[in-house]
């Protein structure tokens, strides 16, 4: 069985050079004999039975004519162990592939297909690419504590699917994760209910002053926020007040009453306590989200929210 070990390692080094591929294919001609039980008229298993146990005499005697002895034998193990070797390879690429994790859905395992753990199972907390405070407390646990009554969600609220994102309108992170928020949005529709929560950080300009104009729009005009809450993360224009005005003008939101809201700080409430509702649950940067409660920090992309769900 030793052409059959032979016909898989000489076959992948033939990929790089051609003096393999001679090898790869008399080892080819020698598993096809022997599945037909026919000899190997190619003498390659000899040659390698030989040139093996030969290397191992010259080292050490004994082990080289043990092997020898045994050759047939030591094949089928080894042959045995290659085969075992490619079918969890082949389990653990089908694994990542569909769940993100080589090892399972709900594991956080080493894997490696992703060596640096960028993506794993669901049961713990997820880190990506997230804006924090340089006081962040990144050591406590994260467990949703929150409410999502009247607060701004898409979707169906009977959804079997909650998607809560805690968010910073100034948080680059945020911003990057808002257009694969939108692609997940637009693939599953009613099957989801996504909620967005302010956890505008102080680190960053008019992060708070952003939120709550967004919610001054949710307040008195609640079917124009999402189109005012995605044009805040598609600007590339850095946040100001004259900008937050900007933005509103160029929807169907009812200025007069917008920036009547804005001028009596009427939101900042609502703000202050999805602010509170993150602390709580252990939100430290953004963004955060929780998926059915469990936790994931930082920027996930379409692909790996849709393996998530």
């Amino acid at each position: 069985m030793i052409c059959v070990i032979a016909l898989v390692v000489f076959g992948i080094l033939g990929i790089f050079s051609a003096r393999y591929r001679i090898i790869a294919k008399e080892a080819l001609d020698c598993v096809f004999r022997r599945v037909t039980f026919r000899k190997c008229t190619t003498g390659l298993d000899k040659r390698l039975k030989a040139q093996i146990t030969g290397k191992l005499m010259a080292k050490h005697h004994g082990t080289g004519r043990f092997i020898y002895k045994n050759f047939e034998i030591i094949s089928w193990f080894f042959l045995l162990l290659l085969f075992t070797s490619l079918f969890f390879t082949a389990q653990g690429a089908y694994l990542f592939a569909k769940y993100g994790n080589c090892n399972g859905p709900d594991s956080t395992k080493f894997c490696i297909f992703d060596p640096l753990n960028t993506f794993g199972g669901g049961s713990e907390e997820e880190v990506g690419a997230v804006c924090m405070p340089p006081d962040a407390q990144t050591t406590t646990e994260l467990s949703f504590k929150g409410s999502i009554e009247n607060r701004p969600f898409l979707g169906s609220d009977d959804a079997k699917t909650t998607i809560v994102e805690f968010g910073c309108f100034s948080c680059p992170n945020t911003k990057d994760a808002a257009p694969e928020v939108k692609k997940l949005l637009d693939e599953y529709g009613d099957e989801i209910k996504f909620v967005y929560l302010d956890f505008p950080l102080a680190n960053h300009d008019y992060a708070r002053e952003a939120a709550i104009a967004a919610a001054c729009v949710w307040k008195d005009q609640p079917e124009n926020y999402w189109d005012y809450h995605f044009k805040l993360f598609e600007t590339d224009a850095e946040l100001s007040e004259e900008l937050l005005v900007s933005l509103a003008s160029r929807t169907n939101i009812q200025m007069n009453t917008f920036l009547k809201c804005l001028s009596r700080n009427e939101t900042t409430d609502l703000v202050d306590e999805d602010y509170q509702a993150g602390i709580k649950s252990g939100v430290y940067g953004t963004p955060t989200f929780f998926i059915n409660e469990e936790p994931y920090v930082g920027v996930k992309t379409f692909k790996e929210l849709k393996k998530l769900i």
